[in-house]
């Protein structure tokens, strides 16, 4: 009986261990996620530009991308809605090379290996990272981020300056995040800002018509992607 109990009592501690180690693994997980949110939600700050004629544009293509809104994405939403996304940005893309107007393409990529275990549709390296293959690429300007704020990268500053950029053409998604967050970050570089209103999306899409009436109440200019384009012919 002695060495049944024995036995008993290992491995009812090996047991214990075994959820305990579970417990701490799962525990672990999310505060990784909640401290990687938080970080996500940081808006950088920035070196002011001067704000001087002529006004010099630049279109940001904002995380479209395989797994978002490609083959490796699992958001039914992103997916329904990248058809008629991306052949409105690509009808941007080809009127913004046409008038030499950079295009920088921004792509988020996750490093941290706890939260690719959640999910990994934008792991770095992965198919998923990539840009979406049906979106047309027409600048060597592609730079990635692991925050919600475009400008966590310093090589957008870097790009922005040097072609003397003072205003930023926004297109792409999600305009409650990704977007939201980068206007932020070049608002306090006090950047003109221009979104196109069929150009970027969010989920849900009750929420997009509020969040662009709240940037036009904020002194933003929120156009079509046709009256874009027509403007751009005046330039």
């Amino acid at each position: 009986m002695s060495y049944v109990n024995a036995k008993g009592r290992i491995m009812k501690k090996i047991i214990i261990s075994i959820i305990a180690i579970f417990i701490l693994s799962i525990l672990t997980l999310i505060i990784n996620y909640i401290l990687v949110e938080n970080s996500q939600s940081e808006i950088s700050q920035g070196k002011p530009i001067l704000q001087t004629d002529p006004i010099t544009e630049a279109l940001l293509v904002i995380d479209i991308q395989e797994g978002i809104t490609g083959k490796a994405s699992t958001d039914d939403f992103f997916t329904s809605h990248s058809e008629m996304l991306i052949k409105i940005v690509n009808h941007i893309i080809d009127s913004s090379s046409r008038y030499n107007i950079p295009i920088i393409y921004v792509k988020n990529e996750i490093s941290n290996p706890l939260i690719n275990i959640l999910n990994n549709s934008l792991a770095k390296g992965s198919p998923g990272a990539e840009l979406d293959s049906r979106l047309k690429i027409a600048s060597d300007y592609i730079i990635n981020k692991d925050k919600a704020d475009a400008f966590s990268n310093p090589i957008l500053d870097s790009i922005l300056i040097k072609n003397g950029i003072n205003k930023l053409v926004f297109t792409g998604l999600d305009l409650a995040q990704c977007v939201n967050s980068t206007i932020l970050a070049a608002v306090n570089r006090n950047y003109k800002i221009c979104l196109i209103s069929d150009a970027v999306i969010t989920k849900p899409d009750s929420l997009k018509n509020g969040i662009l009436e709240k940037f036009r109440q904020s002194g933003f200019e929120i156009i079509s992607s046709e009256e874009y384009i027509k403007r751009i012919n005046y330039l």
